[in-house]
């Protein structure tokens, strides 16, 4: 599932494939529950016409601000799902599979959204909160602190692992990376947010900086590398994601457990249970 790094490096693709500028035309929408609001009509009515001023991300959503005075809905906003991804193509090109909606620009090329499990969304609004609600801090950004992380976690009984699920906790983080920053500050996922001590919480806010910064550059890297088609999914994350995996610091069999429903890879050895 796209998270805050791979929807970056969706953002930093659109802006070098030169999105910002171009006017939309009217968009083909094959899949109508992906709009979320307006209703269908509504949004292809909004959108065509419109020129994109800038593309932008909170969280793990997509912010293209439109501009041109008179029309309602400042924003297109878009979220990828757990298997969305966006291209821009000449027209002429074939479309890759699974492509749900495109997006005419007037350059004659398209903006294209693929997106098999049509679990993607799409919203023309004023507000992009309007869209994902309560954001917690961007974690990459000069807000995200030990006392902001700490503040999000005070006095929650519930396992860690959900909390950091939480976008009104930490924006952008998802099932992948909080995996990866409990393994690299060695912190339990069942444990309690209101029982991680002031020590630990210090390492888990590097940690989930590090990761993040970690996989952000590697994606900078490959795109710049495998420029114009970089690749969507990379895996820079430490910890085995797989049965019977040996962990790389211990060389313990990582383990596989459920938390609130969400499948979670640890180290037995290096994220001991705790008294939290």
């Amino acid at each position: 599932m796209p998270e805050l790094p791979e929807v970056e490096n969706t953002r930093q693709y659109l802006r070098r494939a030169g999105l910002a500028g171009r006017r939309l035309g009217t968009p083909e929408i094959t899949w109508a529950n992906t709009v979320r609001k307006p209703s269908v009509g509504e949004f292809i009515e909004g959108v065509a016409g419109r020129r994109v001023a800038d593309v932008g991300r909170r969280g793990k959503y997509l912010l293209a601000a439109l501009d041109d005075a008179g029309y309602d809905g400042g924003y297109l906003v878009l979220h990828l799902g757990m298997t969305g991804s966006l291209r821009i193509h000449d027209a002429g090109r074939e479309r890759p599979a699974m492509t749900r909606h495109i997006f005419p620009l007037d350059d004659g090329r398209e903006l294209r959204f693929m997106d098999s499990r049509k679990f993607g969304h799409l919203w023309l609004v004023d507000d992009p909160a309007e869209a994902y609600g309560k954001m917690g801090p961007e974690p990459l950004g000069a807000d995200f602190t030990v006392a902001a992380l700490a503040a999000a976690l005070q006095g929650r009984k519930a396992p860690v692992k959900a909390l950091l699920l939480e976008q009104s906790v930490v924006a952008g983080l998802g099932n992948l990376y909080v995996d990866e920053s409990l393994f690299v500050s060695g912190i339990h996922p069942e444990r309690a947010g209101a029982g991680i001590d002031d020590g630990e919480m210090a390492r888990l806010h590097t940690a989930i900086v590090a990761t993040l910064a970690r996989a952000t550059a590697a994606y900078d890297a490959a795109r710049a590398a495998e420029w114009p088609e970089p690749p969507n999914a990379l895996a820079p994350w430490t910890i085995p994601r797989r049965k019977g995996a040996s962990c790389p610091q211990c060389g313990a069999v990582v383990q596989l457990l459920k938390v609130r429903g969400r499948s979670s890879w640890y180290c037995p050895a290096c994220q001991p249970v705790g008294l939290g």
